[in-house]
């Protein structure tokens, strides 16, 4: 496979030349990743986020290519194609980058692979079990907690524009570390809160990771106050993080609220004075959109006795308020914890996987409206993941739900699923995908990279090599 092209842009608007030459990573030992058996290439430059192209070019495998006519710009991406007759068989792109002629020519890595296949990447992350896997603002991923034998106590950061793994920065030893962003735009911080260490005593310090100048720096915004675990960080849309609900070790559920916010001398976590109606641990909490000041949907978890919560609560941010039991009610058809929650482009919000009151593991998908709250709408394959699995948001609106076990205590699993909403009749589809993962994997992280793939790393018994997972082009622009 030496048909790689240099790319070299000109500038439309003067007669003076930037080669771009971008790197290519490509699966490792995994030939049924690598796009080949191609007939075809397209090469293209465009803005990020734009279907319009600025230039592009089509060759065949082993030739020469090159474009020109791109204008210099601080958010182009390059787009490379992989065609076998009409079909698009497989695809990559670069993150954003910026091209300026008082600048030296930068060298982003694009990630080309088949698509809809999980291919191994050349990197071997620690050995993380319950830890969690956050993008930063600039489409970097960064591993948080856990542990196997004993909790991780570095931080580790993927960075898709170079295609490398390194430590970033050494934080507390948690297993069942939380974390979110906090802030917004390109200043916004990865907090960290909740967990226990190695001993099983909680870790209650609020911890921030800060990017700048390609380099992370880890400060404590407050100690001691966030001593809880199975509780839920979410980020609203005014940058702020509400923390809700949890367990102290050995301790039964609560119902405190708590926001992380930006003050004048650091950071400080406010105690709200609501607090749910259910105390719950292992639930979810969702942002039901980007409008300002939009509510958080609390759902699922079990309370102080142990018991699976059937009812919904909604927390409004803008009065810090939950909504009156009289006027939302809202019940679960399967009362459920540890399951996943995530976002539809409709507003509403799909519930999947998690175990029932008494532990056994629900295969059920519900779907949540605020007009007629939870409805059944699919069922998870025999022989999916439905606990310890990773459920991760794609591009095209689709859900990957990789790896987990069917059950409690059982092996991990390799399957793979797509669950895909339909926005016109509100109807969800589960289609298992022929190519599992490599290694099976329960407890794992996944994250969405800023080319459009997914990293997926940790989760097993010792260090093995992160895969990366290349969904359908569309929505990748």
């Amino acid at each position: 496979m030496r048909w790689w092209p240099a790319l070299a842009i000109v500038a439309a608007c003067g007669d003076a030349g930037v080669t771009v030459r971008p790197i290519y990573d490509l699966p490792v030992d995994d030939p049924g990743a690598l796009a080949s058996g191609i007939d075809t290439v397209e090469l293209a430059v465009a803005q990020a986020g734009s279907a319009q192209d600025l230039a592009s070019v089509t060759f065949a495998p082993g030739a020469a290519a090159e474009l020109g006519g791109v204008p210099f710009a601080d958010d182009l991406v390059i787009h490379l194609t992989g065609r076998l007759g009409s079909s698009d068989v497989g695809y990559g792109r670069t993150c954003a980058f910026a091209l300026s002629a008082a600048d030296d020519p930068p060298q982003p890595h694009l990630w080309f692979s088949r698509n809809v296949r999980f291919g191994n990447v050349d990197v071997v992350p620690r050995v993380r079990r319950g830890g969690q896997a956050v993008t930063a603002p600039d489409g970097s991923a960064f591993l948080i907690g856990g542990g196997d034998l004993g909790a991780a106590a570095i931080a580790e950061r993927f960075d898709p524009r170079r295609g490398a793994l390194t430590d970033a920065v050494p934080l507390a030893a948690r297993l069942g570390a939380t974390a979110a962003l906090f802030g917004s735009g390109a200043t916004a911080r990865v907090v960290v809160v909740g967990g226990v260490d190695e001993g099983g005593a909680a870790v209650g310090l609020v911890e921030l990771i800060r990017l700048a100048n390609d380099a992370a720096t880890v400060e404590v915004g407050a100690v001691g106050v966030l001593d809880r675990r199975d509780l839920t960080v979410t980020t609203l849309t005014d940058g702020r993080v509400v923390v809700i609900g949890g367990h102290r070790p050995s301790g039964p559920s609560v119902g405190d609220i708590d926001v992380i916010e930006d003050r004048t001398g650091g950071v400080e976590v406010r105690h709200i004075t609501a607090t749910l109606a259910y105390p719950r641990a292992g639930h979810t909490a969702t942002r039901l959109g980007d409008d300002v000041g939009a509510p958080v949907l609390v759902v699922g978890g079990v309370d102080a006795a142990g018991a699976a919560i059937a009812d919904a609560e909604l927390w409004k941010p803008l009065s810090g308020t939950l909504a009156d039991p009289a006027l939302f009610t809202r019940r679960m058809r399967v009362p459920r914890s540890h399951h996943a929650a995530r976002l539809m482009p409709d507003g509403s919000v799909l519930i999947i996987g998690g175990v029932d009151g008494a532990g056994a593991p629900v295969a059920s998908i519900e779907r949540f409206t605020v007009d007629a709250g939870f409805v059944e709408v699919a069922r998870l394959p025999d022989g999916t993941g439905l606990v310890d699995a990773t459920a991760t948001t794609l591009p095209d609106g689709r859900i990957l739900v990789a790896g987990g076990r069917p059950a409690p205590g059982a092996p991990p699993v390799a399957t793979t699923t797509l669950v895909r909403f339909d926005t016109l009749d509100g109807t969800v589809d589960v289609v298992t995908i022929p190519d599992p993962l490599a290694v099976p994997r329960a407890g794992h992280q996944a994250t969405l990279l800023c080319d459009g793939t997914v990293l997926v790393t940790g989760g097993t018994d010792a260090p093995v090599r992160a895969e990366r997972y290349s969904p359908f082009p569309d929505g990748r622009r």
